[in-house]
């Protein structure tokens, strides 16, 4: 039982064990939730892949749920809604996760189909080639929406020459290099222990949910070392001719790891700046200037680096002005610092969206998974809490002038080539 700075007692019952063979177990017990939400995740992403494995984590995610050696996906699919449940996955650049969440009468079935899934793969000719072209659609409709586009083209401008700078999709034509012999291998080389870890939140207690881990302690073979490289951020202007009416612009520079003590300080440094409609990019640039209907900026991170993203889209004559007024408002923020109020108003926005995402199984089993696997640990809401609490005026300051220098700025511009000239000058302009 732990008591939060306001005086209030929360009992947060989270557990981290270990299976005989070495699988990292999650656990947190909610008693008076009807609902678990359980997962299995290998830890291996898309920088882990060579140039010519690109996209095959993806590929691997999608290829499980059709059929294992005794279920076809109508029979997975059926099994997990008629229990009351659903099953899904996600890849990211350094995991894979399979989850599902059910209602906690049928967590049985729910273990069952999720350890199935995972643990005997089919991969048949005929359904590889028929998932290579669902993909290649989902890869088609990613480089026709703008937003998702231009993250896609920040990524490989920012990234260059190193895994991350590549789509989790993979590309069309690495996906043809991919057969059932190759992702059997894949599959065999990366998803069993130690590159494995469960996470169980719900109506479940951490006994049950260490038995039902157990099961991948079976799996054989050698662990493959992963080849991950701290990436060299790139810096410079990068123009992508698309036909669009608008220009969608992407700015970043390196940011703290996940892991890195200052992480927290570049998360309200990144709410004060562009943490919601009353920030100051957003006043400045949207509710002042008129130049973008919505800015986001936010945190990327991994775990052994990072970077800080900016998103907007303005009309294509409207660049210029844009990419000054962002300079002048970074700029003025360094030589400024806070206003009054602002920490304590940037705080109580991270501990909002803490606070208002916590009330969901599934939204907590997420959190976990991701501070295990990039901070190899797991915090209780509690300690989020005062870790936000904890950060000071000066450790804001300290992140501005680390991270926002405009000579360390990577700038991507995807739009029509009317206004290249114009638009590549004012990006190579920017100073803050």
């Amino acid at each position: 039982m732990e008591r939060s700075g306001n005086g209030r007692r929360v009992d947060q019952n989270i557990k981290v064990g270990s299976t005989p063979g070495g699988i990292k177990v999650i656990v947190e017990s909610l008693p008076y939730v009807h609902t678990v939400a359980l997962s299995v995740a290998a830890t291996v992403g898309s920088r882990d892949e060579r140039k010519r494995e690109s996209g095959v984590s993806h590929f691997l995610e999608h290829m499980l749920f059709r059929g294992t050696r005794t279920r076809d996906y109508r029979e997975i699919n059926e099994g997990i809604e008629a229990s009351g449940g659903y099953l899904n996955a996600y890849t990211t650049h350094e995991h894979t996760c399979f989850y599902a969440f059910t209602i906690d009468e049928s967590l049985n079935v729910a273990e069952e189909l999720l350890s199935d899934v995972f643990l005997n793969p089919r991969m048949d000719p005929e359904l590889v080639d028929l998932e290579r072209n669902i993909v290649k659609q989902e890869i088609g409709m990613r480089m026709n929406d703008p937003a998702a586009h231009l993250r896609t083209r920040m990524s490989e401008s920012m990234f260059r020459g190193n895994p991350l700078s590549r789509s989790i999709l993979g590309t069309p034509e690495s996906l043809d290099g991919f057969d059932s012999e190759f992702l059997l291998d894949y599959h065999g080389t990366h998803y069993h222990p130690p590159h494995v870890v469960v996470c169980a939140v719900g109506n479940v207690d951490h006994s049950r949910v260490l038995e039902w881990a157990g099961r991948f302690d079976a799996i054989g073979g050698e662990a493959a070392p992963k080849r991950r490289r701290r990436p060299e951020m790139r810096t410079g202007v990068n123009f992508f001719e698309k036909g669009s009416d608008r220009a969608y612009i992407g700015i970043g520079v390196p940011g703290y790891a996940a892991s890195d003590k200052m992480s927290m300080a570049q998360g309200v440094l990144t709410t004060v700046l562009c943490g919601g409609t009353s920030s100051r990019l957003n006043h400045r640039i949207r509710e002042v200037e008129g130049l973008v209907y919505s800015i986001s900026m936010y945190p990327l991170t991994f775990q052994d680096c990072g970077a800080l993203m900016t998103y907007c889209s303005t009309s294509t004559e409207q660049v210029p002005r844009l990419f000054d007024t962002f300079g002048q408002e970074l700029s003025r923020f360094k030589k400024e610092g806070l206003n009054e109020g602002e920490l304590e108003k940037a705080k109580n926005g991270l501990k909002g969206s803490l606070l208002r995402n916590a009330c969901r199984p599934d939204q907590n089993m997420t959190a976990h998974l991701m501070q295990f696997l990039e901070k190899g640990k797991v915090m209780s809401i509690e300690e989020q809490l005062a870790e936000i609490n904890a950060v000071t005026a000066e450790q804001v300051a300290r992140a501005a002038e680390e991270l926002l220098i405009g000579s360390r700025a990577c700038v991507t511009i995807c739009s029509p080539g009317a206004m290249r000239a114009e638009m590549t000058e004012s990006a190579a302009s920017l100073d803050f």
